[in-house]
């Protein structure tokens, strides 16, 4: 069906459930410490600023999140006017994005969602305190702390995430979540997977074309976007590859496949066939592991990295299946 560009044919992506081999042994342990530190934490101090918002039916309100290690994370909240319990998705911008403007998120908000986004720690506004060992030639966040699971770039990020899961779900919080989905595209769409597979209790996930997904695939198949930068760094930095295995430890702890397993919640996903950024195969491996009975993911097969107006309005269907009965 329809054109296949450097990937596997959509016969064998269907099929494809690679072996974790680069799941490190004490993924879980690692992950349940770096949970107990986030919930042994007093609950974040967010200052929450309502806007006079042109809409009459929507607030808009600015957040800023003190996070674990005190970073200040810039953040928004859309939600409808009146409502103090409902329905509550965490939303995750892509790579070098922000979280974005309060027109951005109408379309789901006139559900009856609400929808509360912050800047991932380094990217939008927001400055990132974390304190790494070492530089590299090559710009962007992926090298950041590489050599160390434990202080690298996107373990901050998600204990970032957890830290804001526990605020959303606080009596401080501005709305009550009866219903708690993550949503996001290409790095959004991963942390979407690790958040959802971290949690453990989210009640849905929407997923679009994840970054951050099957390291081993991205590295060789990958052709733009931020898998260049593992790619950069090799060549730029270690041409012999003599840390090859200490940097992809470091990323199989963040690999949000390997999340994968742990996501029992129902769940959407979306690929374009023409994808160099996150290729198909790294998407339905992703995808193949899950562990949620209720999955689906919509195949576009002329679409690469970029913003799909069907895709859209498959989500508000999906959005609304999953919120049904869950306005009050």
């Amino acid at each position: 069906m329809g054109r296949q560009v450097g990937d596997f044919s959509l016969e064998a992506l269907w099929k494809y459930k690679p072996e974790l081999s680069n799941k490190p042994a004490d993924f879980e342990t690692f992950w349940n410490e770096q949970k107990g530190r986030i919930e042994k934490l007093e609950i974040p101090c967010v200052s929450v600023d309502w806007r006079d918002y042109p809409t009459p039916e929507i607030e808009v309100a600015d957040l800023w999140l003190e996070s674990w290690d005190h970073t200040p994370l810039t953040g928004l909240l859309v939600k409808p006017k009146q409502i103090k319990e409902g329905p509550v998705i965490l939303h995750f911008h892509g790579y070098t994005g922000s979280c974005g403007l309060a027109i951005d998120f109408l379309k789901w908000v006139t559900l009856g969602v609400s929808i509360i986004a912050f800047d991932v720690r380094g990217q939008g506004r927001s400055p990132d305190y974390g304190t790494y060992q070492k530089g590299s030639r090559i710009p962007g966040w992926m090298l950041r702390g590489i050599e160390n699971p434990e202080t690298y770039y996107y373990t901050n990020v998600y204990r970032d995430i957890l830290y804001q899961l526990r605020w959303i779900r606080s009596d401080g919080a501005p709305i009550q979540p009866s219903k708690l989905g993550v949503m996001g595209s290409s790095q959004g769409g991963g942390l979407a997977l690790s958040a959802a597979g971290l949690d453990g209790a989210v009640d849905f996930c929407i997923s679009d074309w994840p970054f951050l997904a099957h390291f081993e695939r991205a590295f060789e198949v990958a052709l733009s976007g931020p898998y260049m930068e593992i790619v950069n760094y090799f060549k730029w930095n270690d041409p012999q590859y003599d840390t090859f295995k200490d940097v992809f430890k470091t990323l199989g702890y963040i690999d949000s496949m390997h999340f994968c397993g742990s996501i029992h919640c129902p769940t959407l996903m979306a690929i374009g066939l023409e994808d160099a950024v996150t290729p198909p195969s790294t998407i339905f491996a992703a995808y193949n592991h899950l562990g949620a009975g209720d999955k689906k993911i919509e195949v576009y097969p002329q679409f690469i990295h970029e913003l799909n107006s069907f895709h859209d309005e498959k989500k508000l269907q999906f959005i609304k299946r999953q919120i049904k009965g869950g306005i009050r």
